[in-house]
């Protein structure tokens, strides 16, 4: 492979890389210009969007090369982020080759990301946790944590199938709303509101709209605007989910 071509690839599959897992399109862009600059060509050009990935750069005997690589899902995984950095440090500083960079992204892209056992587990520890923040009542907790459980496989569930993107947090409120009503009768008085505040807070998109903040700061207007509405249709729906369930039982 001709090394202009291989230098974009490996700039385009870094930024995949880091959007994927939700790193901010500025930092994704930064990371890719810092690749490309290696090539010691001035006009080496890269633009990062929420679902697009744009890298250019000048051949020495023809006109410039252009790559284009769409995003079509996203989630978190920090770890990997940091590891993609940590590669295009390396390969910029020319601590390792262009063949060494691209197999190391290679075995980032490759590696696995949280399994679904520790996932679910997460989502009952975070409601466990914040139902006894506050309400302080141990019982309530538990149920909590076992309600989190349950969403988390549902949500796990409803996301490796294809459905609009609302559907997901829509369901799993509802479900959360229906468990704490079904529930209530056997726990103390008030229950509902701390159980379902415990068990939609995994489901919350905090990360997504913070990176939001982060983008339109950094004046990536249609990449801050385009995960805004993201995350408030996510929070929205989930919004609807327990607000219609809660409307039956009241």
């Amino acid at each position: 492979m001709e090394k202009t071509t291989q230098l974009l690839h490996l700039a385009l599959d870094a930024g995949e890389v880091m959007i994927r897992n939700g790193a901010e399109t500025f930092r994704v862009q930064d990371t890719m210009l810092r690749i490309l600059s290696t090539s010691g060509q001035e006009q080496a050009d890269a633009h990062a969007l929420v679902t697009l990935l744009v890298a250019t750069l000048p051949r020495e005997n023809g006109s410039p090369i252009s790559m284009m690589r769409a995003i079509h899902s996203r989630s978190t995984n920090f770890g990997k982020i940091c590891a993609v950095n940590e590669m295009s440090r390396a390969f910029v500083s020319g601590a390792i080759s262009l063949d060494e960079a691209t197999a190391r992204l290679d075995a980032i892209r490759r590696e696995r990301a949280y399994l679904p056992p520790t996932r679910i587990i997460g989502y009952g520890m975070i409601s466990c946790c914040f139902s006894f923040l506050r309400c302080h009542h141990l019982a309530i907790s538990i149920v909590s944590f076992f309600t989190g459980l349950l969403a988390g496989i549902l949500m796990l569930s409803l996301s490796s199938k294809k459905s609009a993107y609302f559907l997901p947090a829509f369901l799993c409120g509802g479900f959360i709303a229906l468990l704490a009503c079904l529930l209530a009768p056997l726990l103390p008085a008030d229950s509902i509101d701390d159980i379902v505040i415990g068990g939609i807070m995994p489901l919350l998109p905090g990360v997504t709209f913070s990176k939001s903040m982060r983008d339109l700061m950094e004046c990536n207007i249609i990449s801050g605007y385009t995960a805004a509405v993201e995350a408030l249709v996510a929070a929205a729906s989930l919004a609807g989910g327990v607000g219609l369930v809660l409307s039956y039982y009241s």
